[in-house]
């Protein structure tokens, strides 16, 4: 398994769509591996098994997105800013711009029924099959998806930060979007991503548009201050 930190305006294999979310190809399946492995492990929580468990597959989807569009988590680190006084959001938010991260990092996703989409079942086959990652079994009554993280996924982890160390953009990108959304509930972070009308209001099957100019001219106005 390996795969590269975002480097590319490439949506990851997602195209416009009217008839449903469109499949990624084959050749970036172990790139989205990569970064669900990293959201999975760094997202998880202490379990009664052996392992952790990373709870709710709506809540993996609603960190991918923050992961995958820097205008958007910048945007967020703004807010925090603006409403803790926190310097340290302030200058991660800058970092993003100064690296050009949402022209050069951004992997867009698919606007369906219940906002930002990827199929995750090909990547999830990937974790699952080395013994890294194990969905977590329904019982009766329960809507919620579930994923056991095995310790051999942070092994795995160390192992291929040592071998390619730029992997370790993954670990700093996924550890600064948990500061942001800590354990909460998918469904409330889907809810502040709603709050942006380009996400809200992008056509079902198409690609959610970039933020960019906003956040920069946000950014810009704050720094000035």
């Amino acid at each position: 398994m390996d795969g590269q930190p975002e480097t590319t305006t490439s949506p990851g294999g997602v195209r416009p769509t009217t008839g449903g979310p469109a499949k990624p190809s084959v050749g970036l399946h172990h790139r989205d591996a990569i970064r669900l492995l990293y959201i999975l492990a760094l997202g998880s929580e202490e379990a009664a098994h052996d392992g952790r468990i990373f709870r709710g597959e709506k809540r993996a989807m609603a960190i991918d997105f923050l992961v995958r569009y820097p205008d958007y988590l910048a945007d967020e680190l703004l807010t925090r800013f603006e409403t803790e006084g926190d310097p340290s959001a302030l200058e991660a938010a800058s970092e993003i711009f100064d690296a050009d991260e949402p022209d050069l990092r951004t992997v867009a996703m698919v606007r369906w029924r219940r906002g930002a989409f990827q199929n995750i079942e090909m990547p999830l086959s990937i974790l699952a099959a080395p013994g890294l990652v194990r969905p977590l079994k329904q019982t009766a009554g329960q809507r919620r998806h579930d994923f056991i993280v095995f310790p051999a996924a942070f092994a795995f982890i160390d192992r291929i930060e040592r071998e390619q160390p730029s992997l370790g953009w993954y670990r700093a990108r996924v550890g600064l979007v948990m500061t942001l959304t800590g354990f909460r509930s998918g469904s409330d972070l889907k809810g502040d991503q709603y709050l942006h009308p380009e996400y809200r209001d992008a056509r079902h099957g198409t690609e959610i548009p970039s933020i960019k100019e906003r956040v920069l001219a946000r950014l810009r106005n704050l720094r000035g201050r």
